[in-house]
């Protein structure tokens, strides 16, 4: 995640940061930029749709620009339980 994201808000990388995600519209980041898909999504950030989400971005979300997805199911829930700690605190 960090490759393209932050976790300190209004910090901005290639992605958007990931502070006070949970909850959080998609596509709503001010200074970050997005795809028209992940604008248009209408996604409200939290594990159920991250898990989507993150095991494979583009068939998911089909424009954005993110590439890279977590395959494995153990890895997957690793991540998402780090965001969820790591985002909560921001």
């Amino acid at each position: 995640c960090k490759t393209c994201h932050s976790f300190e808000a209004g910090k901005n990388l290639a992605g958007p940061n990931l502070a006070n995600l949970w909850g959080r519209k998609a596509g709503t980041v001010e200074g970050a930029r997005y795809s028209p898909a992940m604008k248009a999504s209408g996604i409200v950030w939290d594990a159920a749709s991250l898990k989507t989400y993150l095991a494979d971005p583009r068939k998911a979300m089909p424009g954005t620009t993110m590439m890279v997805g977590v395959r494995r199911e153990k890895d997957l829930d690793d991540v998402i339980a780090y965001l969820e700690q790591k985002t909560k605190q921001s």
